[in-house]
């Protein structure tokens, strides 16, 4: 949970940072101009919103139960009778 939330404050961060930085570009105040000026700005902090959270997702996905408790048995860390017990509990 804790890493979603850091996800979504850097790409607010880096969205701001896109979408303010287009305007005093050199582009003259209104950025790209009046009404494509904004909505492409909205579109390109999109995306960069989009592909940071999609990049820091596809990092964050876990193994399922039964694959955790795999490895825990296999490592020793509990006994033939706790996996039994834990198996039934998370086997469908």
């Amino acid at each position: 949970m804790e890493g979603s939330k850091n996800t979504w404050i850097v790409a607010l961060i880096a969205s701001v940072f896109v979408i303010g930085g287009l305007g005093m570009g050199g582009y003259g105040m209104m950025g790209f101009g009046m009404g494509f000026g904004f909505l492409a700005m909205l579109l390109i902090g999109g995306v960069l919103v989009w592909l940071v959270v999609s990049l820091a997702g596809a990092s964050g996905r876990g193994e399922d139960a039964l694959a955790i408790l795999k490895r825990r048995y296999a490592s020793g860390e509990i006994s033939k009778k706790q996996y039994d017990a834990m198996r039934k509990d998370v086997a469908p």
